[in-house]
């Protein structure tokens, strides 16, 4: 068994060497410190057209590289036209909380770490700053709910897997509408639908959350459909200020993971595209 493990991770490994050309690791300094980020760019990319930016972000105790394993967007960014980047974690974990969190332990400055992000590709590169988004698993889904709230000026939609919007950040801030999108498995462990006490809501009351600043209507379109022996109801909260929506697929019994889900002929990574790809920071385009 361990042999069979060892030659697959081999695999892997011998895989992503073969691409290396194709995502490249770029160096940042925010506030002294040395962040680093994978970034694509796709091959139709000319500079006379202004393109999208999608951030995706990687789970606590994970790495970039490890994100874009599980949810490589790279075909993807090729065929819809979109600049990719994995951010990278310090030590692995993203802060959710804001500076005036009193409660938070971890003091990186995350939020600044990717204003900084995007000016530098912006300076580099021809970006639409209008259609930037964020994606993320687990904590880096928690760190996408925290741009959506503390830098909503910037970050046109966003969507979460396996993640959590963090209570205090939600609670001190102001954000103009932001559509989003969520996929969450009902038995999650480590990031509950049911929420956590005192630290992070609940599925739906992040739906009320955003209902509230999205001014969306109150009772969502419910479909359930089957994919990959799961069934999934997909909730879609409509109407809201810009046209923004809520979209969850709330997916019965699945676990902890990047999930893949098969709905209308497209996969994950194609239905949180097109979701997001609809939005810019005025709202539906």
């Amino acid at each position: 068994m361990v042999k069979i493990f060892t030659i697959i991770m081999l695999l892997c490994a011998l895989s992503c060497s073969e691409n290396e050309d194709s995502a490249n690791t770029e160096k940042i300094f925010v506030n002294d410190i040395e962040r680093e980020y994978i970034l694509y760019i796709p091959e139709s990319y000319d500079g006379n057209s202004k393109l999208p930016i999608l951030l995706n972000f990687h789970g606590g105790g994970m790495d970039a590289s490890g994100q874009l394993y599980i949810s490589d967007m790279r075909s993807l960014a090729d065929t819809e036209n979109f600049i990719l980047v994995y951010p990278e974690g310090l030590y692995g974990l993203w802060n959710v909380s804001l500076p005036s969190d009193s409660e938070s332990k971890n003091n990186t400055d995350d939020i600044g770490f990717i204003n900084t992000l995007i000016d530098q590709i912006a300076s580099t590169y021809n970006v639409d700053t209008s259609r930037v988004y964020a994606t993320g698993f687990s904590n880096g889904a928690g760190m996408s709910y925290t741009l959506a709230c503390a830098m909503s000026n910037k970050i046109a939609a966003i969507a979460s897997m396996g993640g959590l919007l963090y209570m205090h950040t939600a609670q001190n801030s102001k954000p103009s509408p932001v559509a989003i999108m969520s996929i969450h498995g009902t038995a999650d462990y480590p990031r509950p639908y049911e929420g956590i006490d005192n630290y992070y809501y609940s599925i739906n009351e992040m739906h009320q959350y955003w209902i509230n600043q999205n001014k969306t209507d109150k009772v969502p379109e419910i479909i359930s459909f089957n994919s990959n022996g799961k069934t999934v109801e997909y909730h879609s909260y409509k109407n809201g200020t810009n046209n923004t929506s809520i979209d969850h697929y709330k997916v019965i019994d699945g676990e902890h993971n990047w999930l893949e889900i098969q709905y209308k002929d497209s996969n994950t990574n194609q239905l949180i595209w097109d979701f997001v790809s609809k939005y810019d920071v005025n709202g539906l385009r």
